[in-house]
């Protein structure tokens, strides 16, 4: 079993509708299917995207815009197992569940799935993914200690989302690999045209793991028309760049009502060593 008991690291086992350590610790699985195994949260303390944030970005996604980096994913997520069974993949920073979703599928079909868990620290995030696939285990927790137990990991994977190394070196097995995606240099250029006065390129270079040596670096790169108001606030908003933009620039964002802009990612692959 992968799960570990968030207060005592003992083993959770699935009983009907709960997840239970052997010192008594039980934890609910919602009707959705996902089980919250944070911690107790401080007041004012983060705790990931919102409902409304939530079902934004969802329906953003179901439009296909990122399905090339879908199916990226699932290309090199199949490499990356080849010739191995029972696979266990983690998801860490799964968000809605829309990437852990497909590379799940992606290893069933191959006939290699062991076990598959994606942790957000969003409770409407993984709410909202348990209720997609069933064939997942939806975690609420934090990816800096996720509840799983020590080298249980064949594969975790950390899609524009935080990679704590320490705690991905503590996960994974030694014989594992991390699989990243982060945005290219040219990523959604022509939005930042639209709404900075001085807009500037991501930085491909800056992409390192501590402890882990990267062994792969593969980008894709294509254009797609957007043409709805919605669609490019929430695509604006998946950015961290949402947080830090002037007001001047948010107008000048909420009057654009169609674009084409260049989707562009990297994805990395990461082994254990120096």
């Amino acid at each position: 079993m992968m799960l570990i008991c968030p207060h005592c690291g003992a083993p959770l086992l699935r009983e009907e509708h709960v997840l239970r350590c052997p010192n008594g610790h039980s934890y609910d699985i919602a009707r959705s299917g996902y089980c919250n195994l944070l911690l107790s949260t401080r007041a004012g303390e983060h705790t990931g995207d919102s409902r409304e944030m939530v079902l934004a970005r969802r329906q953003f996604l179901d439009g296909g815009y990122y399905a090339q980096l879908a199916a990226g994913l699932c290309r090199r997520a199949e490499q990356l197992t080849e010739g191995k069974t029972a696979v266990n993949l983690v998801d860490a920073g799964c968000g809605e569940g829309y990437y852990t979703r497909q590379l799940t599928q992606a290893l069933q079909q191959k006939g290699r799935l062991g076990s598959s868990i994606g942790i957000d620290i969003s409770k409407s995030a993984t709410q909202y993914a348990a209720k997609r696939d069933k064939d997942t285990q939806y975690i609420t927790g934090s990816a800096y200690h996720m509840p799983l137990a020590d080298h249980c990991a064949d594969l975790i994977c950390s899609i524009f989302a935080p990679t704590p190394a320490e705690e991905f070196q503590r996960v994974l097995r030694q014989d594992g690999a991390v699989l990243c995606a982060v945005p290219g240099a040219e990523h959604l250029w022509e939005l930042k045209c639209a709404v900075y006065d001085t807009p500037y390129k991501n930085r491909e270079e800056k992409h390192q793991l501590d402890g882990y040596q990267l062994t792969d670096r593969h980008k894709i790169t294509y254009s797609v028309h957007i043409d709805n108001a919605r669609d490019i606030q929430t695509l604006f908003a998946m950015t961290p760049y949402a947080h830090r933009t002037p007001r001047k620039g948010l107008e000048r964002l909420r009057a654009l009502t169609e674009i084409d802009v260049t989707l562009s990612f990297l994805l990395l692959t990461f082994y254990p060593g120096e």
